[in-house]
Protein backbone atom coordinates (compact mmCIF):
# COMPACT_ATOMS: atom_id res chain seq x y z
CA UNK A 1 0.00 0.00 0.00
CA UNK A 2 3.04 2.11 0.68
CA UNK A 3 3.75 2.32 -3.36
CA UNK A 4 0.20 4.26 -3.75
CA UNK A 5 0.42 7.32 -1.59
CA UNK A 6 -1.61 10.02 -2.29
CA UNK A 7 -3.05 8.46 -5.18
CA UNK A 8 -7.37 8.66 -5.09
CA UNK A 9 -9.45 5.89 -6.07
CA UNK A 10 -13.42 5.21 -6.22
CA UNK A 11 -14.97 3.46 -4.41
CA UNK A 12 -16.36 1.58 -7.12
CA UNK A 13 -13.04 0.29 -8.38
CA UNK A 14 -12.05 -1.31 -5.39
CA UNK A 15 -14.98 -3.52 -5.12
CA UNK A 16 -15.37 -6.94 -5.76
CA UNK A 17 -11.26 -6.85 -6.32
CA UNK A 18 -10.22 -10.23 -5.60
CA UNK A 19 -8.12 -10.53 -2.17
CA UNK A 20 -4.66 -12.69 -1.72
CA UNK A 21 -3.36 -14.00 1.14
CA UNK A 22 0.11 -14.06 2.15
CA UNK A 23 0.94 -17.13 0.31
CA UNK A 24 -0.97 -16.18 -3.16
CA UNK A 25 -3.83 -18.24 -2.60
CA UNK A 26 -7.31 -16.70 -3.09
CA UNK A 27 -9.09 -15.56 0.21
CA UNK A 28 -12.07 -13.87 -1.04
CA UNK A 29 -13.50 -10.49 -2.80
CA UNK A 30 -13.81 -7.07 -1.04
CA UNK A 31 -17.25 -6.37 -0.43
CA UNK A 32 -17.25 -3.49 1.72
CA UNK A 33 -15.08 -1.05 4.02
CA UNK A 34 -15.61 0.05 7.56
CA UNK A 35 -14.52 3.58 8.60
CA UNK A 36 -14.03 4.76 11.52
CA UNK A 37 -16.44 7.97 12.74
CA UNK A 38 -16.34 10.92 14.11
CA UNK A 39 -13.32 12.16 11.91
CA UNK A 40 -13.71 14.59 9.40
CA UNK A 41 -12.59 12.29 6.62
CA UNK A 42 -13.40 8.96 8.21
CA UNK A 43 -9.93 6.42 7.70
CA UNK A 44 -10.33 2.64 6.77
CA UNK A 45 -10.18 0.25 10.07
CA UNK A 46 -11.27 -2.75 8.60
CA UNK A 47 -12.49 -4.62 5.27
CA UNK A 48 -15.25 -7.49 4.68
CA UNK A 49 -14.76 -9.51 2.02
CA UNK A 50 -16.57 -12.27 0.73
CA UNK A 51 -16.48 -15.71 -0.42
CA UNK A 52 -18.93 -18.48 -2.71
CA UNK A 53 -21.93 -18.25 -4.38
CA UNK A 54 -24.77 -18.81 -4.28
CA UNK A 55 -23.74 -19.39 -0.56
CA UNK A 56 -22.58 -16.29 0.27
CA UNK A 57 -19.94 -15.96 3.44
CA UNK A 58 -18.45 -13.05 4.63
CA UNK A 59 -15.52 -12.31 6.92
CA UNK A 60 -14.02 -8.86 8.57
CA UNK A 61 -10.35 -8.63 8.02
CA UNK A 62 -8.44 -5.50 10.28
CA UNK A 63 -7.07 -3.03 8.95
CA UNK A 64 -3.47 -3.88 9.47
CA UNK A 65 -3.46 -6.86 7.95
CA UNK A 66 -3.61 -6.07 4.67
CA UNK A 67 -0.24 -5.77 3.23
CA UNK A 68 -1.01 -3.87 0.11
CA UNK A 69 -4.64 -2.15 -1.46
CA UNK A 70 -4.36 -2.10 -5.37
CA UNK A 71 -6.80 -1.25 -7.78
CA UNK A 72 -6.14 -4.69 -9.63
CA UNK A 73 -5.91 -6.98 -6.21
CA UNK A 74 -5.51 -6.66 -2.30
CA UNK A 75 -2.54 -8.58 -0.75
CA UNK A 76 -2.75 -9.52 2.99
CA UNK A 77 -0.22 -10.34 5.46
CA UNK A 78 -2.04 -13.15 7.11
CA UNK A 79 -3.05 -16.65 5.45
CA UNK A 80 -6.44 -17.60 4.86
CA UNK A 81 -6.94 -19.97 7.25
CA UNK A 82 -6.78 -17.03 9.63
CA UNK A 83 -9.84 -15.09 8.53
CA UNK A 84 -13.35 -16.62 10.27
CA UNK A 85 -16.18 -16.24 7.49
CA UNK A 86 -20.05 -16.64 8.45
CA UNK A 87 -22.93 -16.28 6.50
CA UNK A 88 -23.59 -12.78 7.60
CA UNK A 89 -21.46 -9.90 9.12
CA UNK A 90 -24.19 -7.17 9.61
CA UNK A 91 -22.90 -5.40 12.47
CA UNK A 92 -25.20 -2.10 13.13
CA UNK A 93 -22.69 -0.26 15.24
CA UNK A 94 -20.29 -0.10 12.18
CA UNK A 95 -20.44 2.67 10.02
CA UNK A 96 -19.68 1.14 6.16
CA UNK A 97 -19.27 3.07 3.13
CA UNK A 98 -21.32 0.27 1.06
CA UNK A 99 -24.08 -0.21 3.48
CA UNK A 100 -24.67 3.40 4.78
CA UNK A 101 -23.31 5.47 2.73
CA UNK A 102 -23.47 4.30 -0.86
CA UNK A 103 -27.28 4.81 -2.33
CA UNK A 104 -28.51 6.33 0.75
CA UNK A 105 -29.51 10.06 1.52
CA UNK A 106 -27.10 12.43 3.38
CA UNK A 107 -27.03 15.84 4.47
CA UNK A 108 -24.79 18.47 2.83
CA UNK A 109 -24.79 20.46 5.15
CA UNK A 110 -22.84 23.60 2.81
CA UNK A 111 -25.38 23.35 0.28
CA UNK A 112 -28.18 22.96 2.58
CA UNK A 113 -29.79 20.48 0.75
CA UNK A 114 -30.07 16.47 0.83
CA UNK A 115 -28.53 14.62 -1.66
CA UNK A 116 -28.12 10.34 -3.15
CA UNK A 117 -24.33 9.61 -3.20
CA UNK A 118 -23.63 7.66 -6.16
CA UNK A 119 -19.78 6.83 -5.45
CA UNK A 120 -17.37 7.47 -3.07
CA UNK A 121 -13.84 9.43 -3.73
CA UNK A 122 -10.95 7.83 -1.66
CA UNK A 123 -7.21 8.93 -1.23
CA UNK A 124 -4.32 6.02 -0.42
CA UNK A 125 -2.43 7.57 1.97
CA UNK A 126 -0.30 6.62 4.66
CA UNK A 127 -1.20 3.17 4.37
CA UNK A 128 -4.87 4.12 4.76
CA UNK A 129 -7.73 4.91 2.77
CA UNK A 130 -9.80 7.88 4.01
CA UNK A 131 -13.10 8.91 2.68
CA UNK A 132 -12.23 12.47 0.89
CA UNK A 133 -15.55 13.30 -0.99
CA UNK A 134 -18.68 11.81 -2.49
CA UNK A 135 -19.62 11.61 -6.31
CA UNK A 136 -23.42 12.53 -6.90
CA UNK A 137 -23.01 12.65 -10.69
CA UNK A 138 -24.35 10.41 -13.70
CA UNK A 139 -21.11 9.03 -14.25
CA UNK A 140 -20.34 7.59 -10.76
CA UNK A 141 -23.28 5.21 -11.46
CA UNK A 142 -22.26 4.31 -14.97
CA UNK A 143 -18.92 3.61 -13.09
CA UNK A 144 -20.31 1.48 -11.09
CA UNK A 145 -22.26 -0.35 -13.55
CA UNK A 146 -19.35 -0.70 -15.62
CA UNK A 147 -20.09 1.27 -18.23
CA UNK A 148 -18.34 4.56 -17.52
CA UNK A 149 -15.22 4.29 -20.87
CA UNK A 150 -18.44 3.17 -22.84
CA UNK A 151 -20.90 5.89 -21.86
CA UNK A 152 -17.89 8.46 -22.32
CA UNK A 153 -16.83 7.14 -25.91
CA UNK A 154 -20.28 8.12 -26.85
CA UNK A 155 -20.37 11.17 -25.07
CA UNK A 156 -17.29 11.81 -26.78
CA UNK A 157 -18.59 11.31 -30.09
CA UNK A 158 -21.40 13.55 -29.71
CA UNK A 159 -19.33 16.60 -27.83
CA UNK A 160 -16.08 16.21 -26.69
CA UNK A 161 -16.13 18.98 -24.40
CA UNK A 162 -19.38 18.25 -23.04
CA UNK A 163 -19.93 19.27 -19.39
CA UNK A 164 -20.39 15.21 -18.55
CA UNK A 165 -16.96 14.37 -19.51
CA UNK A 166 -14.89 17.73 -18.03
CA UNK A 167 -16.75 18.62 -14.57
CA UNK A 168 -16.69 16.06 -11.57
CA UNK A 169 -19.68 16.61 -9.21
CA UNK A 170 -17.74 15.88 -5.94
CA UNK A 171 -18.71 16.86 -2.48
CA UNK A 172 -16.46 17.25 0.17
CA UNK A 173 -16.99 14.62 2.64
CA UNK A 174 -16.22 17.20 5.40
CA UNK A 175 -19.83 18.72 4.47
CA UNK A 176 -21.61 15.06 4.31
CA UNK A 177 -23.20 13.61 7.57
CA UNK A 178 -25.16 10.53 7.05
CA UNK A 179 -28.41 9.00 8.13
CA UNK A 180 -28.78 5.85 9.33
CA UNK A 181 -31.62 4.30 10.39
CA UNK A 182 -31.87 0.76 12.50
CA UNK A 183 -34.27 -0.64 10.81
CA UNK A 184 -35.09 -2.83 13.80
CA UNK A 185 -35.70 0.13 16.46
CA UNK A 186 -36.54 2.95 13.71
CA UNK A 187 -33.52 5.38 15.73
CA UNK A 188 -32.00 6.96 13.34
CA UNK A 189 -28.00 8.02 13.30
CA UNK A 190 -27.54 11.48 12.88
CA UNK A 191 -23.47 12.01 12.37
CA UNK A 192 -24.31 16.05 12.16
CA UNK A 193 -23.13 17.82 14.60
CA UNK A 194 -25.68 20.83 16.09
CA UNK A 195 -23.57 23.34 15.24
CA UNK A 196 -24.13 22.46 11.56
CA UNK A 197 -27.78 22.60 11.78
CA UNK A 198 -27.65 25.52 13.97
CA UNK A 199 -26.39 27.52 10.94
CA UNK A 200 -28.50 26.15 8.23
CA UNK A 201 -31.18 29.01 7.82
CA UNK A 202 -34.83 27.58 8.98
CA UNK A 203 -36.04 27.75 6.10
CA UNK A 204 -33.56 25.47 4.37
CA UNK A 205 -33.72 23.18 7.44
CA UNK A 206 -37.41 22.74 6.39
CA UNK A 207 -36.17 21.32 2.96
CA UNK A 208 -33.60 19.23 4.10
CA UNK A 209 -35.69 17.77 6.34
CA UNK A 210 -38.66 17.61 3.63
CA UNK A 211 -36.15 15.89 1.37
CA UNK A 212 -35.13 12.99 3.37
CA UNK A 213 -37.52 9.52 2.96
CA UNK A 214 -40.61 9.48 5.12
CA UNK A 215 -39.90 6.83 6.54
CA UNK A 216 -36.90 8.60 8.03
CA UNK A 217 -38.42 11.44 8.94
CA UNK A 218 -39.82 10.90 12.38
CA UNK A 219 -36.55 9.14 13.38
CA UNK A 220 -34.88 12.20 12.46
CA UNK A 221 -37.04 14.83 14.50
CA UNK A 222 -36.70 12.33 17.29
CA UNK A 223 -33.11 12.75 17.20
CA UNK A 224 -32.84 16.45 17.25
CA UNK A 225 -32.48 18.84 20.05
CA UNK A 226 -35.83 21.18 21.03
CA UNK A 227 -34.32 24.38 19.48
CA UNK A 228 -33.54 22.34 15.80
CA UNK A 229 -37.24 20.70 16.65
CA UNK A 230 -38.70 23.67 16.58
CA UNK A 231 -37.33 25.39 13.67
CA UNK A 232 -37.99 22.30 11.49
CA UNK A 233 -41.45 22.52 12.55
CA UNK A 234 -42.64 25.74 11.52
CA UNK A 235 -40.83 25.43 7.92
CA UNK A 236 -42.39 21.94 6.82
CA UNK A 237 -45.88 21.52 5.53
CA UNK A 238 -49.01 20.78 7.31
CA UNK A 239 -49.14 17.32 6.19
CA UNK A 240 -46.13 16.44 7.27
CA UNK A 241 -46.39 18.45 10.43
CA UNK A 242 -49.60 16.01 11.15
CA UNK A 243 -47.51 13.24 11.04
CA UNK A 244 -44.58 14.23 13.47
CA UNK A 245 -47.34 15.21 16.34
CA UNK A 246 -49.09 11.55 15.73
CA UNK A 247 -45.71 9.93 15.83
CA UNK A 248 -44.77 11.55 19.04
CA UNK A 249 -45.45 10.72 22.71
CA UNK A 250 -47.48 13.22 24.97
CA UNK A 251 -43.92 14.45 26.14
CA UNK A 252 -42.83 15.11 23.30
CA UNK A 253 -45.88 16.45 21.75
CA UNK A 254 -46.48 19.05 24.75
CA UNK A 255 -42.58 20.35 24.99
CA UNK A 256 -43.05 20.85 21.59
CA UNK A 257 -46.12 22.86 21.47
CA UNK A 258 -45.05 24.75 24.18
CA UNK A 259 -41.85 25.92 22.64
CA UNK A 260 -43.49 26.37 19.07
CA UNK A 261 -44.52 30.42 18.63
CA UNK A 262 -47.67 30.95 19.26
CA UNK A 263 -48.63 31.81 15.85
CA UNK A 264 -46.97 29.06 14.46
CA UNK A 265 -48.80 27.06 16.80
CA UNK A 266 -52.15 28.40 15.92
CA UNK A 267 -51.61 27.77 12.18
CA UNK A 268 -50.92 24.30 12.99
CA UNK A 269 -53.83 23.74 15.05
CA UNK A 270 -56.72 25.38 13.38
CA UNK A 271 -56.30 22.94 10.63
CA UNK A 272 -57.01 20.13 13.07
CA UNK A 273 -60.37 18.27 14.03
CA UNK A 274 -61.91 19.88 16.83
CA UNK A 275 -61.08 17.12 19.38
CA UNK A 276 -57.67 16.94 18.04
CA UNK A 277 -57.75 20.22 19.25
CA UNK A 278 -58.48 20.10 22.44
CA UNK A 279 -56.78 16.74 23.13
CA UNK A 280 -53.37 18.94 22.20
CA UNK A 281 -54.46 22.41 24.32
CA UNK A 282 -54.52 19.86 27.61
CA UNK A 283 -51.11 18.44 27.02
CA UNK A 284 -49.32 22.37 26.81
CA UNK A 285 -48.90 24.33 29.77
CA UNK A 286 -52.03 26.18 31.01
CA UNK A 287 -50.66 29.82 30.28
CA UNK A 288 -49.52 28.76 26.76
CA UNK A 289 -53.17 27.05 26.33
CA UNK A 290 -55.01 30.27 27.19
CA UNK A 291 -52.97 32.52 24.80
CA UNK A 292 -53.74 29.48 22.06
CA UNK A 293 -57.13 29.10 22.44
CA UNK A 294 -57.65 32.61 22.27
CA UNK A 295 -55.74 32.70 19.19
CA UNK A 296 -58.05 30.07 17.85
CA UNK A 297 -60.90 31.98 18.44
CA UNK A 298 -60.37 34.77 15.86
CA UNK A 299 -60.61 34.61 12.11
CA UNK A 300 -57.46 33.00 10.08
CA UNK A 301 -57.43 36.24 7.91
CA UNK A 302 -57.69 38.87 10.63
CA UNK A 303 -54.98 40.60 13.13
CA UNK A 304 -56.14 38.68 16.08
CA UNK A 305 -55.61 35.17 14.02
CA UNK A 306 -52.43 36.71 12.53
CA UNK A 307 -50.87 37.77 15.71
CA UNK A 308 -48.40 36.52 18.18
CA UNK A 309 -48.71 36.26 21.85
CA UNK A 310 -44.20 36.27 21.69
CA UNK A 311 -43.84 40.00 22.24
CA UNK A 312 -42.04 42.33 24.35
CA UNK A 313 -43.54 44.70 26.80
CA UNK A 314 -42.24 47.25 29.51
CA UNK A 315 -44.06 49.82 31.65
CA UNK A 316 -43.27 53.72 30.55
CA UNK A 317 -40.91 54.46 33.45
CA UNK A 318 -38.34 51.55 32.76
CA UNK A 319 -35.21 52.80 32.11
CA UNK A 320 -33.79 52.24 28.36
CA UNK A 321 -30.56 50.46 29.96
CA UNK A 322 -32.76 48.12 31.67
CA UNK A 323 -34.91 47.43 28.86
CA UNK A 324 -31.86 46.92 26.84
CA UNK A 325 -30.14 44.12 28.98
CA UNK A 326 -33.82 42.51 29.41
CA UNK A 327 -33.33 42.17 25.51
CA UNK A 328 -30.24 40.57 25.61
CA UNK A 329 -31.30 38.25 28.28
CA UNK A 330 -33.96 36.64 26.72
CA UNK A 331 -34.35 33.53 24.74
CA UNK A 332 -36.72 34.31 21.70
CA UNK A 333 -38.35 31.24 20.30
CA UNK A 334 -37.82 32.79 16.79
CA UNK A 335 -35.67 35.91 15.71
CA UNK A 336 -37.62 39.08 17.92
CA UNK A 337 -39.17 41.51 15.73
CA UNK A 338 -37.20 43.94 16.50
CA UNK A 339 -39.73 46.18 18.44
CA UNK A 340 -40.83 47.02 22.17
CA UNK A 341 -44.47 47.90 23.32
CA UNK A 342 -44.60 50.57 26.25
CA UNK A 343 -47.84 49.72 28.65
CA UNK A 344 -49.27 51.03 31.79
CA UNK A 345 -50.10 48.92 35.10
CA UNK A 346 -53.38 47.65 33.00
CA UNK A 347 -51.47 46.83 30.41
CA UNK A 348 -53.17 49.28 27.74
CA UNK A 349 -51.20 50.26 24.58
CA UNK A 350 -49.37 53.38 25.46
CA UNK A 351 -46.26 53.43 22.83
CA UNK A 352 -43.85 51.72 20.57
CA UNK A 353 -40.02 51.46 19.76
CA UNK A 354 -37.63 49.62 17.83
CA UNK A 355 -34.16 48.66 19.23
CA UNK A 356 -32.68 50.76 16.52
CA UNK A 357 -34.00 53.71 18.81
CA UNK A 358 -33.16 52.02 22.05
CA UNK A 359 -29.84 51.95 21.25
CA UNK A 360 -29.61 54.98 20.27
CA UNK A 361 -30.95 56.43 23.75
CA UNK A 362 -29.64 57.70 26.61
CA UNK A 363 -29.64 54.15 29.21
CA UNK A 364 -31.29 56.24 31.76
CA UNK A 365 -34.01 57.90 30.13
CA UNK A 366 -37.42 56.20 30.66
CA UNK A 367 -38.45 54.07 27.74
CA UNK A 368 -41.19 56.52 26.85
CA UNK A 369 -38.89 58.87 25.98
CA UNK A 370 -37.68 57.27 23.07
CA UNK A 371 -40.67 56.11 21.47
CA UNK A 372 -42.08 56.87 18.35
CA UNK A 373 -43.97 60.05 18.36
CA UNK A 374 -47.15 58.66 17.08
CA UNK A 375 -48.93 55.05 18.05
CA UNK A 376 -50.70 53.12 15.48
CA UNK A 377 -52.13 49.58 15.88
CA UNK A 378 -54.77 47.49 14.94
CA UNK A 379 -57.73 46.31 15.93
CA UNK A 380 -58.40 42.33 16.69
CA UNK A 381 -60.88 42.41 13.96
CA UNK A 382 -58.93 44.53 11.61
CA UNK A 383 -58.25 42.91 8.20
CA UNK A 384 -54.82 41.44 6.41
CA UNK A 385 -55.26 44.62 4.14
CA UNK A 386 -55.65 47.08 6.69
CA UNK A 387 -52.39 45.17 8.49
CA UNK A 388 -50.53 45.74 5.49
CA UNK A 389 -51.66 48.93 4.14
CA UNK A 390 -50.06 50.40 7.74
CA UNK A 391 -46.68 48.37 7.34
CA UNK A 392 -46.07 49.59 4.20
CA UNK A 393 -47.22 53.10 4.49
CA UNK A 394 -44.69 53.59 7.80
CA UNK A 395 -42.58 51.49 7.05
CA UNK A 396 -42.84 48.71 10.19
CA UNK A 397 -41.84 45.57 10.85
CA UNK A 398 -44.34 44.65 13.56
CA UNK A 399 -47.59 46.47 14.35
CA UNK A 400 -48.96 45.94 17.82
CA UNK A 401 -53.08 44.89 18.11
CA UNK A 402 -55.11 45.55 20.59
CA UNK A 403 -59.03 45.11 21.51
CA UNK A 404 -61.71 47.67 21.79
CA UNK A 405 -60.32 48.78 25.06
CA UNK A 406 -56.97 49.29 23.90
CA UNK A 407 -55.55 46.54 26.05
CA UNK A 408 -52.27 44.85 24.26
CA UNK A 409 -53.50 41.48 22.60
CA UNK A 410 -50.22 40.35 20.67
CA UNK A 411 -48.36 41.67 17.31
CA UNK A 412 -48.42 41.46 13.91
CA UNK A 413 -44.96 41.00 12.14
CA UNK A 414 -44.15 41.55 8.37
CA UNK A 415 -43.51 37.84 8.08
CA UNK A 416 -46.68 37.01 8.91
CA UNK A 417 -48.14 39.28 6.75
CA UNK A 418 -46.08 38.26 3.85
CA UNK A 419 -47.21 34.85 3.76
CA UNK A 420 -50.73 35.51 4.05
CA UNK A 421 -51.05 38.28 1.07
CA UNK A 422 -48.79 35.55 -0.90
CA UNK A 423 -51.03 33.05 -0.10
CA UNK A 424 -54.24 35.24 -1.57
CA UNK A 425 -52.25 36.66 -4.42
CA UNK A 426 -51.34 32.67 -5.64
CA UNK A 427 -55.83 31.82 -4.89
CA UNK A 428 -56.38 34.68 -6.97
CA UNK A 429 -53.93 33.57 -9.74
CA UNK A 430 -55.52 30.09 -9.86
CA UNK A 431 -58.86 31.39 -9.99
CA UNK A 432 -58.33 33.69 -13.30
CA UNK A 433 -55.99 30.41 -14.25
CA UNK A 434 -59.36 28.09 -14.00
CA UNK A 435 -61.75 30.93 -15.70
CA UNK A 436 -58.92 31.69 -18.58
CA UNK A 437 -58.88 27.48 -19.80
CA UNK A 438 -61.08 26.97 -22.66
CA UNK A 439 -64.51 25.15 -21.78
CA UNK A 440 -64.75 21.66 -23.14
Amino acid sequence: MANNQGVFVYFSQLISRSVIDNEGDFAGELYDIIVKPGEVYPQSAAMIIRKGFPNRQYALVNWSDILQMGIKEIRLKIKKDKIAFSEIHNNKEELTLRRDILDQQVVDTYNHKVIRINDIHLLMVDHSLMAAHVDISTRGVFRRLGLERFVDFLVGLVNKNAAYLKKEYLISWKHIHPLSINPVSMNIKVDVPHKHFSSIPAADLGEIFQDVNIKHQVALFKSLDLDTKVRIFVNIDFKTQKLIIEELNNKDKAELLNSIPPDEATDFLERLPKDKIDQLLNLVESKHSKKLSQLLGYSSDSAGGLMTTDYMAFGKDTAVGVVLQRIKERSFKIEPAQFVCIVDEENHLLGVVNFRRLIAADPNDPIQKAAFPKTYSLQVNSSVKEAAYLMDKYKYYAIPVVDNNNLLQGIITVDDILSQVIAIAWRRRLKKMIKAQPKL
